[in-house]
């Protein structure tokens, strides 16, 4: 998991119980705020041993436009408009919560596999939630507000 320009890498290995499920996706929000995460799955005793990798980001422009923000204290923020680059595609909102206190809440580019996610939970305790819409439908909005 990384975010940001100053990159965090997160790397967490163990074994599960319960059926493992990959999923790799990024983001990138408002205030430059940029997420990658992969959860991979191996079957093979000690398969976890290598280094884990999360796929490299494009800074190509990709001709898709999505309202960005970020906010670490509220569930609102007033966006602005992002081009997105590579295979971010889709406008995401992106609520994550942590406890009562701590609650994040952005709006920005995102890959189609960060579409729709419920209580997926990243860094050992953040569960996210995620909305993906056309960029016209949230452009349109967007504008919208800011007609208003």
């Amino acid at each position: 998991f990384c975010t940001g320009i100053l990159l965090q890498h997160v790397e967490e290995k163990g074994c599960s119980s319960s059926k493992c499920v990959p999923r790799t996706f990024s983001a990138t929000l408002g205030d430059d705020q940029t997420f990658g995460y992969s959860h991979q799955c191996c079957e093979d005793e000690l398969c976890n041993q290598g280094d884990f990798q999360v796929p490299q980001k494009s800074s190509e422009p990709n001709g898709i436009k999505c309202p960005a923000c970020y906010n670490v204290y509220d569930i609102s923020c007033d966006p602005v408009l992002l081009d997105c680059t590579g295979t971010e595609t889709k406008c995401v909102e992106v609520i994550g919560i942590d406890s009562p206190i701590f609650m994040i809440f952005g709006m920005g580019c995102a890959t189609e596999t960060a579409c729709n996610l419920k209580n997926v939970t990243i860094l050992n305790s953040i569960k996210i939630l995620t909305y993906c819409r056309e960029q016209s439908i949230l452009t349109g909005t967007f504008l919208l507000k800011v007609l208003l």
